[in-house]
Parts: C-alpha cells; structure tokens; sequence
C-alpha cells in the first residue's frame, strides 16, 4: 500500500486538529497518527491517536516516529510567547529527542513549527515591505502589551531558533530534509485577523482612535496572520515538496498570509514549497 504517513505531535491541538483535517482526504497521505497527551475531539478519516508525552524519554511516541515518513513538530511544554525561560527549555528538550529520534532508521521529512518571535526584535526597526528574508541574523523576542505592561517572548524566541539550528543540522549531514516554517498568527477555531489587536493579543472590540505606535504595532501583528487555509497548504507543500531542487535539504522559510505591506519575505517560501497564498490580511 502506497502513499505517505504522517506523525503530527501536539496533533489535538489547533495546529495538529485543522492540519490532519486538511490532510486526511488527500490521495497521497496513506494514514496520519495524532500524538498527543490528550485525545483530539474528533478523529478524521485516515488518522488515529497515540497518547504519548515527548517529555519521557522513552514512550510510544517513538515508535510512531520509526514508522512515520513525515514528521510535523508542534508540541510544547507552553505554546505561547510569554512561556517562561523554564518551560522553553522543557519544549526544546522534547524537540531536540523528537529530531534525534527522527534522524534514525529511513530517511524522512521533518517540518518545524518555529515562529516569527525568531525575528521579533526587528519589530522596534520598523522593518520596509519583505526585508525580513530566512537568512538575515535572528533577533529572538517581541514586545507585547498584558494588561497595559509590556512584556517579552525571548524565552520562546529562542527555545524555535535552536530547534531551527537542529533541524539544519541534522539535514546537513544527510540525515534527513526538513523545513522550519516561521509562522505568523494562527489563531484557534475561525482565525479572523480583525481579533488581532495593537496589543499582540486576541481581543473582541475594533480598536479606534490609536496612537502612532500603537498603529505600529497594529500593523506589524495582523501582517503576520496566517489564515486557516494558507497555514493548512503551506505545511501540506513542506511535507510534500521535492527537496531534489532545495538550495540545502534543509530550510528555514517564512509562513504568513500574502498580507500586502509586510515585511516578511515569502519569495523563498513560494520558490521551495510552490507556496500560494490564497488569503491577505487586509482584504478580509
């Protein structure tokens, strides 16, 4: 029986439920296994659950990443940017036993979930339309506002840039080919950009009558929103892509919607993945 199976980890979660959705009618996906601590609250056609947790060196997981010809990485310890320095730690630690485990046996691909906070430091340059390219220097952090104070991601920044520093490793001794997707806002259930507030937060209300820097900041968080169907195609094509034309066997690209004005380039994306994004922020 042909065709390609898929292990997704932190596959009950937001990312890993609307991936497997999109995936699961495909002809060229055989079967996708959901990892996770948790069961999801539906099981597509063609998917099942593992319970299993990346944090024990030793589980079930393992053997799903034996059998798999794919992998997508989007578990952690704490999925959010204000994780703390500890908890960011605990995330790297189950990505680096993931790739290691992932490097063994046949060859595969691997996709990253890393994040746009590889980069949010450029937020405080206010950077022109499409100058953040992959290959710039990473400045891990972004400032954002709870509650009136202003706090900062490089805890998480940092814990996806050295799972991106893995990963290009591993595939740079021809252990594997993989791609790390610097992904914008994918936020739960219907990801409408207008609940992206000037304050890096989900929110209920349009905001009026803003300041110049809060419309900054405005603009710089809905410009990475990456809608439902982009984010389900840009990580299908990562899994599926050819890596024979690559410029190395392992990538590390931007993900966002095609939001006119931004200042991440998705011109790499769409020439390794065949990327089109279908959505713009500012036209929805």
């Amino acid at each position: 029986m042909g065709g390609t199976t898929i292990l997704i980890t932190g596959g009950s979660g937001n990312l890993g439920t609307k991936l497997a959705a999109y995936l699961s009618p495909l002809d060229w996906v055989r079967d996708i296994v959901l990892l996770d601590v948790t069961p999801p609250p539906a099981l597509p056609a063609k998917t099942r659950f593992v319970a299993s947790d990346l944090d024990r060196p030793q589980g079930r997981w393992r053997e799903a990443v034996a059998d798999a010809d794919a992998i997508v990485h989007f578990a952690a310890v704490n999925p959010y940017p204000g994780s703390s320095f500890a908890e960011a730690a605990g995330s790297f630690d189950m990505t680096s036993r993931l790739f290691l485990a992932a490097a063994q046996g046949k060859p595969k691909r691997l996709v990253f979930a890393s994040s746009n906070h590889v980069m949010g430091r450029y937020k405080e340059e206010n950077p022109a339309p499409g100058t953040l390219t992959p290959d710039l220097p990473p400045l891990p952090g972004t400032r954002f506002r709870i509650d009136g104070r202003i706090e900062d991601s490089p805890a998480y920044g940092a814990s996806k840039l050295m799972g991106e520093r893995l990963l290009l490793s591993l595939a740079a001794a021809g252990q594997l080919t993989g791609e790390a997707g610097r992904i914008g806002w994918v936020q739960p259930g219907e990801n409408h950009p207008r609940t992206i507030s000037h304050d890096g937060l989900p929110f209920g209300d349009k905001p009026t009558d803003l300041p110049a820097d809060a419309q900054r900041d405005l603009r710089w968080f809905r410009n990475m929103w990456l809608s439902n169907r982009d984010f389900q195609q840009v990580f299908a094509k990562a899994i599926a892509a050819p890596a024979d034309n690559w410029p190395a066997p392992g990538l590390v690209l931007n993900a966002m919607s095609g939001n006119d004005g931004m200042a991440w380039d998705l011109g790499p994306t769409r020439a390794a993945l065949g990327y089109a994004p279908a959505d713009n922020v500012w036209d929805t």
